[in-house]
């Protein structure tokens, strides 16, 4: 497992963006951003314009939706003493009943919001089902940690905590927040998930087929996507100013409505793309950092003493540094922030 970080500086020569939206597609197969099926998404398409893989890994230990987004927000794993040990993957409890992160771990697990926050950045967790309320309570007013980094700007970490019902509505409101924070002159990271590919699969299985309710959903999360792209365009104060980090929680197909056996290759194999503002040609996330992460076998999801494949957990450090910010204290996955971004020349997409 990776050493245990405190508080490292933030890293040097990394590409500062001052809005950075870090996007889950809940269920999300790789298969549906190659060909021929990106063919039907083409703004899912556009971020593939940058540095990305299709061979990314989900934790080790869980292919379900909670543990695995609590990874992206911590910078951890589910398992061990430093893991986020969060494996509840329905609406939680109420705080002081087992309903936050840091009352399952026992102590405060940090996350992107607090180092956010805490540097002025203002943030959002913009969801469409109702169990990410596990966030805003794990990082409320009350149990958020105290501000102890410049000026106080208190222990609620999440400025704005939105459910939505429909994936448009997420693109609605998440322009609204990065617009409302630009014209304040503040910088922004945003949370943003997507779950109708998730209920679709659920319903009737992920089924790749022409016209099935798993592929029309996708579609439609697609066309969210447009609406939010075409927002950023057509703002002269976020064009080429908003990067954007998509990844999934897990793929689906074993059994065939759900996703829970972790040892199933089409269960852990997720996407993960960056795309920093502006179309760029494509380029391989893995060739780009061949010396810091290990492309696994397709079969395999290595645990992490074995074996530093891409994970959707790499996430979170990767938008902090996106922003110019420190790493989350005492994460384990990036926590060195050594995931590469910035495309390399020469090289082929996986």
């Amino acid at each position: 497992m990776a050493t245990e970080s405190s508080n490292p500086s933030p890293p040097q020569n990394a590409k500062v963006i001052n809005h950075v939206i870090l996007i889950s597609v809940d269920g999300l197969r790789p298969e549906l951003l190659q060909a021929p099926l990106i063919e039907k998404h083409p703004s899912m398409a556009r971020l593939l314009r940058g540095p990305h893989t299709f061979e990314a890994r989900t934790d080790p230990d869980s292919t379900v939706t909670l543990p695995n987004h609590v990874g992206m927000v911590t910078g951890r794993l589910f398992a061990g003493p430093l893991g986020h040990n969060w494996l509840g993957n329905s609406d939680p409890p109420k705080p002081g009943a087992g309903g936050t992160i840091n009352e399952m771990h026992g102590e405060y697990v940090a996350s992107i919001f607090d180092v956010a926050s805490d540097r002025g950045v203002a943030t959002a967790v913009i969801a469409t089902k109702t169990k990410f309320i596990l966030l805003d309570q794990s990082y409320d007013e009350t149990n958020g940690a105290m501000d102890i980094v410049g000026t106080d700007d208190g222990r609620d970490k999440i400025d704005a905590f939105i459910t939505c019902k429909e994936s448009d509505q997420v693109a609605t409101e998440t322009l609204k927040f990065i617009t409302h924070s630009a014209v304040k002159g503040e910088r922004s990271l945003s949370f943003l998930h997507f779950a109708e590919t998730d209920g679709a699969g659920h319903a009737q299985a992920w089924d790749l087929a022409d016209e099935t309710e798993y592929r029309k959903a996708c579609v439609r999360v697609d066309t969210a996507i447009g609406k939010l792209l075409s927002g950023i365009d057509s703002d002269a104060t976020l064009c080429g100013h908003v990067a954007i980090v998509l990844t999934s929680d897990h793929g689906g197909g074993v059994p065939p409505r759900s996703h829970t056996d972790p040892k199933a290759p089409i269960n852990f194999t997720i996407p993960f793309l960056v795309w920093l503002g502006v179309d760029q040609a494509p380029s391989d996330l893995y060739a780009a950092n061949a010396t810091m992460r290990t492309l696994p076998n397709a079969a395999e999801n290595p645990r992490a003493e074995e074996a530093k494949p891409i994970r959707n957990a790499d996430a979170g450090n990767l938008v902090l540094m996106m922003l110019g910010l420190p790493a989350i204290p005492n994460s384990t996955v990036n926590a060195a922030q050594d995931l590469i971004f910035v495309p390399s020349t020469g090289t082929t997409v996986r």
